[in-house]
């Protein structure tokens, strides 16, 4: 019930801070790319030093959504009391446009990164049909 909860709240509060403008979304500052393109997604640029931060998808060379990883170890760690942050979704530079998410429950072996059970949060800001289209 957790892991539900987690990701309708994450979706809406998503869908509801969206901002309706273009903006260019650059790498923040200590990212290094962790891997080539993957089909439908692009390259995953991660932070070194700091695993737990989101990972940015990049695709010929701009920033086309942003991935949030929680594993079950983390959604068992709610805080209590209800209303506390579990984890903080980095925030999205002004005029970024969400155009789609997609959660997606992911076993270990299903890609490289977290190696245990877990689910991703893809935010989007180029269209569906963009994103399909990723080919190495």
């Amino acid at each position: 019930m957790k892991k539900l909860f987690l990701v309708a709240l994450l979706t809406v509060a998503m869908l509801v801070g969206g901002i309706a403008c273009t903006a260019k979304i650059t790498l923040p500052e200590g990212y290094i790319k962790g891997s080539d393109v993957v089909p439908a997604m692009g390259e995953h640029w991660i932070n070194p030093e700091d695993l737990a931060a989101p990972v940015y998808l990049v695709y010929e060379g701009e920033v086309i959504g942003i991935e949030y990883l929680w594993s079950e170890d983390m959604l068992q760690e709610v805080p209590s009391p209800p209303g506390e942050t579990i984890k903080a979704l980095a925030p999205f530079p002004v005029g970024a446009t969400v155009d789609y998410i997609d959660v997606s429950w992911m076993t270990p072996g299903v890609h490289e990164g977290l190696p245990v059970s877990h689910w991703d949060l893809h935010i989007y800001f180029i269209p569906k049909a963009e994103v399909d289209a990723i080919t190495p």
